[in-house]
C-alpha cells in the first residue's frame, strides 16, 4: 500500500515538473521570437530612415518625371533616395516607393518597390506600378501610417499627406508610426529631412 502511494506521489510530482519545462520553454520560444521581430522592426526604421535622410532634392527637368518629387499619403509614400535597399542597385538615383496594404487577421503590411531611375521607363505611372515588383519590409502589423511635418505661418504642423502640387518643396520630417497589435502604444519614429537642395 505504501509502495502504490509513494508511486502515485512521484508520478504526481514528475508530470508537474514536466508541465512547468514545457511552460518554460514555450515562454522562451516566445520570448526569442519577440525579440527577433523587434529587431526587423528596429533594422527596418533605421533602413527607411537612411533612405530618407538621403532624399534627392534634384529638379526634373523632364515633365514625365514630375511625379518624382516627394509625394505621400498616410498610407504611402514615394521619392527619390540616393541609398538604395535593394544590392541589385549598385548606382545611382533610385526611385523608392512605400506601400501599407492589408494583411491577414485585419492587420497591416509594409511593402516597398526600389528602381534606379535610369532603368525606368519614361512614361512609368508611379501610382500603379506592378505589385510583382515590391518586397516585404514588415510582414504584419495591426496599424502603419505615415505623417508630414509642415511649417505654417504660426508653428508646425503634422499632416496626413504630402502632394507636391500643393505643398512647397519637401516636408521637414516624415514621421512613421506603427502599432504591434489593438492594445499596445504606437510607437513613432519622427525622420528630420535635408533641406539643402543640390541642384
Amino acid at each position: 500500500m505504501e509502495l502504490l502511494i509513494s508511486l502515485t506521489i512521484i508520478s504526481v510530482i514528475v508530470v508537474i515538473i514536466s508541465g512547468a519545462l514545457r511552460i518554460g520553454v514555450r515562454a522562451w520560444e516566445k520570448g526569442e521570437q519577440d525579440i527577433e521581430t523587434r529587431q526587423r522592426y528596429r533594422i527596418v526604421l533605421d533602413l527607411m530612415k537612411r533612405q530618407l535622410t538621403s532624399i534627392c532634392l534634384r529638379k526634373m527637368t523632364d515633365k514625365s518625371r514630375q511625379s518624382f518629387f516627394l509625394k505621400g499619403d498616410n498610407k504611402s509614400l514615394g521619392f527619390l533616395s540616393y541609398k538604395h535597399l535593394i544590392p541589385a542597385n549598385t548606382f545611382g538615383t533610385v526611385y523608392v516607393r512605400y506601400i501599407v496594404n492589408p494583411g491577414e487577421n485585419e492587420g497591416e503590411h509594409l511593402i516597398f518597390y526600389e528602381k534606379n531611375i535610369v532603368l525606368l521607363a519614361k512614361d512609368a505611372d508611379m501610382d500603379n506600378l506592378n505589385e510583382d515588383d515590391f518586397h516585404d519590409l514588415i510582414p504584419e502589423l495591426h496599424n502603419i501610417e505615415f505623417e508630414y511635418l509642415k511649417k505654417q505661418a504660426e508653428g508646425f504642423e503634422w499632416q496626413p499627406s504630402w502632394e507636391p502640387e500643393n505643398d512647397k518643396g519637401i516636408p521637414l520630417a516624415v514621421k512613421i508610426i506603427f502599432k504591434k497589435d489593438a492594445l499596445s502604444a504606437p510607437v513613432s519614429v519622427v525622420v528630420r529631412m535635408n533641406q539643402d537642395t543640390d541642384a
